[in-house]
């Protein structure tokens, strides 16, 4: 039986090149998933290709920023790393809830693990995505009960489906770790799904760059410049 570390080790391998795929590419592999998730159950894919699609509008291209010695500056979105999913609800709401944390982890260039008892949605999810073109090891699903040993990995971004009792546990597992700040991106509220109807979803999952390229000279062009009035 395959251990945790060594799940969590694939998974973080997988994301080094998931995160440095061309961001075109990485949108068709999730599309691909889609497909699949479309044959399986129409509401799930549904609710993907809505975060697809905005994710297309929020990170398809780089922002341009003012640059002040002729440089060019680009702000671009790459992944955090490994986002661990934690569905602990049966309910039917909660299986869209972590359908749009997943999806939005996975377009923004993270790995997921996803952490869930439910058999039923572990079946569709593991259908949908070993017929896709994403990478294989990019996409793992362990039980329920094994979330708060994933946490205490160097997961990045913690999703979770569930009720605010563990969402208090899980935020509070999070500030006692060592290393890296992990997120909490969490819905409790299964009856409206504000974070799960969220349009910059996506964003929770990201991490900002910055690429500077000096087009006039090294250093850029310092007559543009001015100091004082």
């Amino acid at each position: 039986m395959v251990n945790n570390a060594t799940i969590f080790s694939d998974v973080l391998n997988a994301w080094e090149s998931w995160n440095v795929t061309d961001f075109a590419e990485q949108r068709e592999c999730l599309l691909s998933v889609q497909r699949n998730m479309a044959e399986l159950n129409a509401t799930l894919a549904s609710v993907m290709a809505f975060h697809v699609q905005q994710a297309n509008i929020l990170l398809a291209n780089p922002h341009v920023m003012p640059g002040p010695t002729g440089e060019t500056n680009e702000l671009y979105a790459a992944g955090r790393g490994v986002a661990l999913v934690v569905l602990e609800s049966e309910e039917a709401e909660a299986k869209i809830a972590a359908v749009a944390q997943i999806t939005a982890a996975l377009i923004a260039g993270n790995g997921v693990i996803v952490c869930s008892g439910n058999e039923k949605f572990n079946q569709i999810l593991i259908s949908a995505v070993e017929r896709s073109q994403l990478p294989s090891n990019l996409v793992q699903i362990v039980a329920l009960e094994e979330a708060t040993t994933f946490i205490d990995f160097d997961v990045r971004v913690v999703g979770l489906v569930g009720s605010e009792e563990t969402q208090w546990q899980v935020n509070h597992q999070l500030a006692n770790r060592d290393g890296a700040i992990g997120l909490l991106v969490s819905e409790t509220d299964l009856a409206s799904l504000p974070t799960s109807h969220d349009p910059n979803l996506v964003l929770r999952f990201i991490t900002e760059r910055t690429r500077t390229i000096n087009i006039t000279a090294v250093g850029g062009n310092a007559t543009l410049l001015e100091l004082g009035s």
